[in-house]
């Protein structure tokens, strides 16, 4: 692992961290073994305490705060209990998310509300409540949103709400990292890519491996991870400062011994026919995946 940040003391905030299966609770986790103070957010008020009363019993100082990150209202009464609790903040994980397709042909638009809402209101928000702040601290910082492969690497076109809201993130995501750039700011800007998760994403973490199986029948090498081991893909972002938090060869080697290979070959060359249709002109049949 890279150790060009030590993360000793500093104050990490985490959205979306209720889940004790989610990617939210993990990295609050590893970042607290590796010396940060956490606080951990969710709308769900009783997973959250459950959550960090089992991260609390493992002796990491972890706290939780509920908030709703699809108002902007409840994100900065978020920051600013963590501002006046702590003074400062070093780490805004913003990954708060929530897996709601969306369908194109009928009168329901409730679920792309909800789901861009989350998805992406969600990092706006995290973004006009703490970044601001952090900036005027002076200090080194991180901020990091998560995306998704599902609108990234080629389209899921089967979730057009999910996949829209998180392709839509990563450019807010790079915009924000040209922009803090462009201001000379010491705030780092990292993309999560989480490849597909054990997570109550789909209601159920236990749904995940079905998932899986779809996709495969379809020609996706899709390859299940578990949230531990995105949490390492994270803290690793924030250690070597790489902007892209998303799992390569010679990461999988060293963690996982080659389990992403096929997984990681098969983005590549998703994103390079991708790239091929749009400056050949050609129909995005070569980048379009989903279940079978």
């Amino acid at each position: 692992m890279a150790n060009g940040r030590d993360l000793t003391g500093d104050v990490a905030v985490v959205t979306g961290g209720g889940s004790a299966r989610g990617i939210g609770a993990a990295t609050g986790r590893l970042l607290a073994q590796r010396g940060c103070r956490v606080v951990l957010s969710d709308v769900n008020a009783e997973t959250l305490e459950t959550t960090v009363a089992s991260l609390r019993g493992e002796g990491l100082d972890v706290t939780g705060i509920v908030a709703d990150v699809s108002d902007l209202s409840s994100v900065r009464s978020l920051a600013d209990r963590v501002f006046a609790e702590y003074g400062h903040v070093d780490i805004a994980f913003l990954n708060a998310g929530i897996g709601y397709p969306g369908t194109y042909f009928d009168d329901d638009v409730d679920a792309w509300h909800q789901a861009y809402g989350v998805n992406f209101f969600g990092v706006l928000h995290g973004i006009k409540a703490f970044v601001p702040r952090m900036v005027a601290q002076g200090t080194p910082g991180d901020v990091l949103g998560t995306t998704s492969g599902s609108g990234t690497i080629g389209v899921m076109y089967q979730t057009p709400a999910y996949s829209s809201s998180k392709a839509a993130v990563l450019t807010l995501i790079e915009g924000l990292y040209a922009t803090l750039r462009d201001q000379k700011s010491s705030i780092r800007v990292h993309a999560v890519f989480p490849p597909l998760t054990r997570t109550n994403l789909s209601g159920d973490p236990s749904i995940m491996p079905m998932v899986q199986q779809g996709l495969q029948s379809n020609g996706v090498a899709a390859v299940l991870a578990e949230p531990e081991e995105v949490a390492i893909t994270v803290v690793e972002a924030l250690q070597s400062g790489n902007f892209w938090a998303h799992h390569d060869h010679e990461a999988d080697e060293r963690l996982s011994n080659g389990r992403f290979k096929v997984d990681i070959d098969w983005q590549d060359e998703i994103v390079r026919k991708r790239a091929t249709a749009i400056i050949t002109r050609a129909a995005p049949d070569p980048y379009l995946w989903g279940l079978a």
